[in-house]
């Protein structure tokens, strides 16, 4: 552990000392120039209650003490050497990479970046180093010093430059030698280019490589399309309007590791571009001028051999999409920035029964839930050029960016980033100010109050029907207060008792483990997402890692219980009615006291044993009680051999009232589960067809109510428009038919909305009066719309209304089971 000075002056004549610093300890008249920033840096101040700053540290460390470990996310601190040296080592590599001397900044990349570091900085064995540590919140102060401004920019671009050259060479196998990376780094400039930046324009000379370090890359070529265009491709992508995009337009995206202008090393200098490029997020890049590289025979022999390996694509001009609906949503996959992402909540629409549990379960384990189920919505084919498309919502849940934008404002430092990559808030640290909270992009931050009130204590009845209970509890009402707040966001459940600190567990996330059909999961989009996947350069691709599984693809486990319950279940009813048809129910086995019916009634107790665990499950949020689905999918199998096993245990003969009542009880609570489950598999798939963005049912009801209460302020006073609203729209939007419809055809609204107004072209020429048109469409667009509403709170009943008699039922089964033994018990002792 280093050991921290605390003497204030000596910190503020280290500032001094420090070379990229001193300008904060100018003074002017016997006065700091920067007083007040300086105080904040140093001593740091009080506002009200609360502590801000101070952001600097003297540390001094001894022989061999590491400050910076590679691959580890330093949270929120960059450092400055002030006196000594450091060794700077690189994993894969035997002896030290170089030596930091004094007055350099090192960790930068870290915060400036979003990456974990590249390198390990250490004290050389024997030797001691001072060294000045600054948190993150200082930076907004630091940028008005010119002098440090510009050393951490030529810092940033240094370190830059070297990293991408070290990838350079891993990726060429370490073919290049230290003396070629050389020659290469002094024709190479490490850059750094916003969203919305023109990189190249179709039809000038290329005069330099490009080699995209990270960030994305719009291509498109013009040429294709015979008529120019209002708007490019890559201005449209930007607006994430990408269904307007020209389809003779040539377009594509290129992410980290790929190459641009590789053809002008074959061709010679009267190369011109074959595409113009547009930067489609913040991004890295390495730029190589040709005009002196060509002069350097033997490293334009080495960049022709081994640079075009990096990817397929940089060698080719954007080709015309073969399927425009996977490029679409490549488009809002990069230009809204998921993919950019460290760790991504994904939610299948297509498997979501809408049951709220992921909420639930974050409100259980934080004690205010931070998924919201609004978001980025994305339908992308399954497959290049299928018919088969997946709805992904991205929920307004932190991401866990590479380069947050949340952490730029935070005053005090609480907010950062932790061990395992994750955004986090020190609630020890946060102030309420919010200003995390609106600069996050995602809506991924909420304020809550820091004091919550508490909840009156629960009744053992009340606490039964909880556990007991098959619905989902409320959820806390909305925020109110404006003083005295927290922010909070989700920090992957590390230290709460799913991961609590210190464990080596694989990191489990409450909404995974608590959606009952595997429609939530948590991984990198990289892999997740394979469309964008495929437009990285091979150098990068492979060193993707999936953070979570991806349940919608491999779930293996799920996998194993379908297969051992449909062969078991198999295999146990042909053995029951074997041996019931050579021994009869009532007939002993021989030489014991079992019979059939003692086996079967025994074997159906059993299954619906554990099958009544699964309601108990669902109430526990906090324990690693493995996936819910798993259990639902272990429910529903299970229910299904009890039912067939139970149903040759009553053979012919229906006994009496109680027993013929159990029987029915019990064949009710299969049927309905049966209901259940294909409402399950069904209606999602449904809903995700015709509904656009997903919403909750609170919110098409309020848009029920927004377009029943717009229906009624339509102007009719026209009588042949009053006719036509009462009598034929009324009638024809209104019927069961038009509601089957939505479900049967799946029309989109649009769609859908064209085709009621053709259907009524001929009475809107009947119309004399302009107002009498206008008031007839707004009319049929607000009844088409209401009903397609409509539609959609019926599917979301519908995923309820199977719950009710289940659940009844199941309840009367087991208390008539219950007689029934003691029925059997009591005939037996007799």
């Amino acid at each position: 552990m280093p050991c921290q000075i605390t003497d204030h002056d000596q910190i503020i004549e280290a500032i001094g000392a420090s070379g990229v610093l001193h300008e904060l300890v100018e003074k002017h008249d016997d006065h700091y120039t920067h007083e007040l920033d300086l105080e904040l840096v140093v001593y740091g101040r009080t506002y009200g209650d609360h502590q801000v700053g101070p952001y600097a540290r003297l540390l001094k460390y001894t022989s061999d003490e590491e400050i910076i470990r590679q691959n580890e996310w330093k949270r929120n601190a960059f450092y400055v050497l002030l006196d000594g040296r450091l060794d700077v080592h690189v994993a894969g590599v035997s002896a030290k990479v170089k030596e930091l001397e004094s007055q350099n900044i090192f960790g930068e990349m870290s915060i400036l970046a979003g990456r974990p570091s590249s390198a390990t900085i250490k004290v050389p064995n024997g030797a001691e180093a001072i060294v000045l540590e600054i948190q993150r919140p200082a930076l907004r102060l630091l940028r008005k010093l010119k002098s440090f401004e510009k050393r951490l920019d030529e810092r940033y671009r240094e370190n830059g430059l070297a990293n991408t050259l070290l990838d350079v060479k891993e990726a060429t196998r370490k073919a290049f030698s230290d003396k070629l990376l050389e020659r290469l780094k002094q024709n190479a400039l490490f850059i750094v280019r916003p969203k919305g930046h023109l990189l190249i324009q179709q039809g000038t000379p290329v005069q330099r490589l490009i080699f995209i370090k990270s960030g994305w890359i719009c291509r498109e070529d013009e040429a294709l399309n015979s008529d120019s265009a209002s708007s490019s491709t890559a201005e449209l992508v930007l607006t994430e309007q990408t269904e307007e995009i020209d389809q003779q337009v040539g377009w594509d995206f290129l992410g980290p590791g790929n190459w641009l202008g590789l053809e002008a090393i074959e061709n010679g200098e009267h190369t011109n571009w074959k595409y113009s490029a547009t930067v489609m997020t913040r991004s890295e890049l390495l730029q190589v001028e040709l005009s002196k590289l060509r002069s350097d025979q033997e490293l334009v022999r080495m960049m022709r051999e081994y640079f075009p390996q990096f990817s397929a694509a940089d060698d080719q001009p954007p080709q015309i999409p073969p399927d425009r609906d996977l490029m679409n949503a490549t488009a809002k996959e990069v230009a809204t920035g998921i993919v950019d992402a460290s760790n991504l909540l994904v939610m299948d629409m297509d498997l979501c029964v809408r049951c709220g549990n992921c909420s639930m379960a974050c409100h259980k384990i934080h004690g205010r839930s931070r998924l919201t189920r609004h978001g980025i919505h994305i339908a992308r084919p399954i497959k290049k050029i299928a018919r088969s498309t997946q709805h992904v919502l991205m929920p307004n849940v932190c991401l866990h960016c590479q380069d947050p934008e949340c952490l730029t404002g935070c005053p005090t430092g609480a907010i950062g980033r932790y061990d395992f990559g994750q955004i986090d808030i020190d609630k020890k640290t946060c102030i309420g100010c919010g200003d995390c909270a609106a600069q996050c992009p995602y809506d991924a931050i909420s304020m809550v109050p820091l004091k919550e009130p508490e909840a009156p204590p629960s009744s053992f009845s009340q606490r039964l029907w909880a556990l007991l209970s098959p619905g989902v509890p409320a959820l806390p009402p909305p925020v109110t207060e404006t003083a005295n707040l927290l922010a909070v966001k989700c920090n992957l459940c590390q230290d709460t008792p799913l991961n609590p600190k210190g464990t080596r567990k694989k990191p489990k996330y409450s909404c995974e483990e608590n959606c009952p059909t595997g429609a939530l999961v948590r991984v990198n989009p990289l892999e997740y997402f394979s469309e964008a996947k495929n437009s990285i350069g091979i150098v990068f691709r492979d060193s993707t890692h999936a953070i979570g599984r991806n349940i919608h693809k491999r779930d293996f486990p799920a996998l194993i219980i379908h297969t051992l319950a449909v062969v078991g279940i198999i295999t146990i009813t042909w053995f029951v009615l074997w041996n019931a048809r050579r021994y009869t129910l009532d007939a002993h086995f021989e030489g014991t006291w079992l019979t059939m019916r003692w086996f079967t009634g025994l074997l159906g107790l059993g299954s619906i044993a554990v099958v009544v665990t699964y309601p108990i499950r669902k109430q526990f949020y906090k324990k690693r009680l493995g996936p819910l689905r798993y259990w639902k999918l272990v429910h529903a199998y299970l229910g299904l051999l009890a039912g067939i096993v139970l149903l040759i245990h009553g053979g012919r003969d229906s006994g009496g009232l109680l027993t013929s009542m159990l029987m029915v009880s019990f064949d009710v609570a299969i049927v309905s589960g049966i209901f259940g489950i294909a409402c399950y598999f069904i209606v999602p798939r449904i809903m995700t067809s015709i509904e656009g963005d997903p919403l909750l049912i609170e919110d098409l009801r309020e848009r029920r109510e927004e377009l029943r209460h717009t229906l009624g302020l339509i102007d009719t006073s026209d009588e042949r428009l009053r006719t036509l609203v009462k009598e034929k729209m009324r009638k024809r939007f209104f019927s069961f038919g038009y509601l089957l419809r939505q479900y049967a055809w799946r029309e989109d609204l649009k769609t859908i909305l064209a085709a009621a107004r053709a259907e009524f072209n001929e009475d809107w020429k009947t119309l004399g009066d302009q107002n009498a048109r206008d008031s007839l469409i707004e009319a049929i667009d607000t009844t088409v719309t209401l009903r397609r509403v409509d539609s959609l709170i019926y599917l979301h009943q519908l995923l309820k209304l199977w719950l009710a008699p289940h659940v009844v039922s199941v309840s009367i089964m087991l208390a008539l089971l219950c007689v029934h033994i003691v029925q059997v018990i009591l005939f037996t002792a007799r």
